[in-house]
């Protein structure tokens, strides 16, 4: 009996440190694999912050690039709606400098002469009645009229514009005659209104009539309330409408039109046009390579 009692004492002890060992492995295992998910867990929260920093860099990088609340993205000026698919001529909405809360700016595309792309700052032409170009300094500034009429665009969008890249100027006249005439400048640019919207027009010219007709040079702008011509009195007084004089010798395509706009060049002959356009195209359309530039003139906020 008592050797029974000693057998069973042993199988127990054996028992108990098999036991004893598989609690101890499995705890051994069990340990381990707490430590593992542990890592996994912290590994799982390191990447979830870097992605979460990666998506901060990401959109602090996209308000950068294009601050959503800031402006509005659209077609900068007539050339740009040519190079999206455009061309018939007629008004059209441009974005030279536009806040998401301000309106864009209506102009007249020319999409048809010497291949389009043409945005119109300036337009005579008969109608009743005829529009009043003889205006303040605010009123060039800001722009008048009807786009679909006689108009001026203004000085200030003139400015942004070929301020964002280069602009080749255009002139078309059609002569009570019949005859239609023009001129060209490779270069146009509009110098901001603290330099007094001084004109600048470099590089070659052509066409059937001469520039010089309307001779700007790199003066500033005049209208009869701030006179920065190089006259004694006040050209655009004398003339009747604001313009880019020199001296009140020449020819200003803002004048009263009086059933037509006289026109005079050569040997102090006269000659009747009956419509008066100025445009402004990007130089980059006069080579082959062609692209569009979507606006993104930051206002900084809208005042």
């Amino acid at each position: 009996m008592s050797k029974m009692r000693v057998v069973w004492a042993c199988l127990w002890t054996v028992v108990l440190g098999v036991c004893a060992t598989t609690a101890t492995q499995f705890q051994k295992e069990t340990d381990v694999e707490g430590v593992n998910k542990a890592q996994e867990f912290r590994q799982d929260a390191r990447l979830d912050e870097k992605d979460q920093e990666l998506q901060e860099k990401d959109e602090s990088l996209l308000q950068q690039i294009h601050p959503v609340d800031s402006f509005m993205t659209g077609p900068v000026d007539c050339a740009d709606y040519l190079m999206s698919g455009a061309n018939t001529s007629g008004v059209y909405e441009i974005y030279p400098f536009t806040c998401a809360c301000s309106s864009p700016v209506q102009v007249w595309c020319d999409m048809e002469t010497d291949g389009g792309g043409w945005t119109v700052f300036l337009s005579r032409q008969r109608q009743s009645p005829q529009e009043n170009f003889n205006r303040s300094w605010v009123d060039y500034k800001n722009g008048f009229g009807n786009v679909s009429g006689e108009y001026w665009l203004g000085n200030e969008i003139l400015h942004k514009l070929t301020a964002s890249r280069d602009y080749s100027l255009r002139l078309d006249m059609d002569y009570q005659s019949g005859a239609l005439h023009y001129f060209t400048y490779a270069s146009f640019s509009v110098a901001n209104e603290a330099s007094r919207y001084r004109v600048t027009r470099t590089g070659s010219s052509s066409g059937t009539v001469s520039s010089h007709c309307f001779y700007s040079g790199s003066s500033s702008f005049t209208t009869y309330d701030r006179d920065y011509d190089s006259y004694s009195g006040n050209c655009a007084s004398v003339k009747g409408g604001g313009w880019w004089y020199y001296n009140c010798r020449y020819n200003n395509p803002t004048s009263p039109y009086n059933q037509g706009l006289n026109y005079t060049c050569y040997y102090n002959s006269v000659v009747r046009v009956s419509k008066l356009q100025l445009k402004i195209r990007p130089a980059i359309c006069d080579s082959p390579i062609k692209t569009i530039n979507a606006n993104s003139y930051n206002c900084g906020g809208c005042e």
